[in-house]
């Protein structure tokens, strides 16, 4: 893999938190096994006048500003949660919101059903009207704009949108999924609730019953090794990943005290679905910064595609349970 990119404080970047990626501000940057931590371009003060997590400090690590959000929120990242501000990177951003938006547009039957008599309602108007161009409506019969556009501004506007190969590389949720992501974001940011790991069904026993599904599905032997390397592979990523871009803040000190139970935790082994989940939606992005050939690359996306399907049909039985977290924790983890 390509050494990333680093970003100066000052630098204005995209960083996932949770399963959707913001824009944010660079305030500070540790490189790795350095005693200092910059702050602008020349200046610096020491490391321990940083509270930077423990699990931070064997990588780079960088202290962001999220856009618009309170500075409460501003907190040390992973290197591997950062990404440069661009054009292909803002799609996938549009993309994630879009989404959630549409997950959480699906939890209120009002919403769809407003949205039904509106797209009723512009119908019968546009059979009414014989003036309407046919161009300024979109593929679904509805309109594309409330204000017709006279001088092709909106077509101009279409064929600029970036084309980005995150588009391409996606890993589709099914719509039960998705709302899965928006409540445990909602049970984390708003609620401030923790998974009760002690409900969880293991990511390697998701993995697992995956793989004895795929072979009872019939699939060719040669089918079968590309299943298990993925699922050995990804029960390992998912290892790797978990600390850096797979928590929540309010999750942080959770982690940490399991560390400090046990240094050499195997995660997969205690996280579950959720926490699965939110490595699917981050996955595209990791896998694009490598140097994985294309027949490798979609093979990998086949498979977590189909196990993306495995869960859904499966949810209830691997859902895990919310806690909430004891005052001592609260206040321990929002000062983190």
């Amino acid at each position: 893999m390509p050494e990333k990119e680093r970003f100066p404080p000052g630098s204005q970047v995209l960083a996932y938190h949770g399963p959707l990626v913001y824009e944010a501000k660079v305030l500070k940057f540790r490189e790795k096994g350095k005693l200092f931590v910059e702050i602008g371009e020349g200046q610096s003060e020491p490391l321990e006048q940083n509270k930077i997590p423990l699990f931070l400090q064997d990588g780079d690590a960088y202290f962001l500003h999220y856009k618009g959000w309170s500075p409460k929120w501003d907190e040390w990242v992973s290197n591997e949660r950062v990404m440069e501000l661009n054009d292909d990177n803002l799609g996938l951003s549009r993309e994630l919101r879009n989404a959630r938006k549409r997950a959480i547009d699906r939890l209120d039957p009002s919403k769809e059903r407003k949205k039904q008599v509106k797209e009723e309602s512009k119908e019968k108007r546009r059979r009414k009207s014989p003036s309407v161009a046919p161009s300024s409506t979109s593929s679904n019969g509805t309109f594309d704009s409330s204000r017709p556009s006279t001088n092709g501004s909106a077509r101009k506007r279409i064929r600029q949108e970036p084309k980005t190969p995150y588009y391409e590389i996606m890993i589709p949720l099914r719509p039960q999924l998705k709302v899965l992501l928006v409540d445990d974001w909602e049970f984390m940011t708003r609620d401030h609730k923790l998974v009760d790991l002690e409900t969880t069904t293991p990511v390697k026993r998701i993995l697992e019953d995956f793989y004895d599904n795929e072979e009872r599905r019939g699939v060719s032997e040669e089918m079968l090794r590309t299943v298990r390397e993925a699922v050995d592979g990804l029960a390992v990523y998912f290892d790797k990943m978990l600390r850096f871009c797979l928590l929540y803040r309010f999750e942080r000190l959770q982690y940490s005290q399991l560390l400090e139970e046990n240094p050499n935790i195997d995660t997969a082994a205690i996280y579950g679905m959720e926490h699965l989940l939110r490595l699917l939606v981050t996955l595209p992005a990791q896998v694009a910064q490598t140097n994985m050939n294309s027949i490798a690359l979609n093979t990998l996306l086949a498979q977590m595609r189909q196990l993306s399907i495995f869960i859904d049909e499966n949810a209830a039985k691997y859902a895990s349970s919310y806690m909430n977290a004891s005052p001592a924790y609260d206040r321990l983890a929002r000062g983190a």
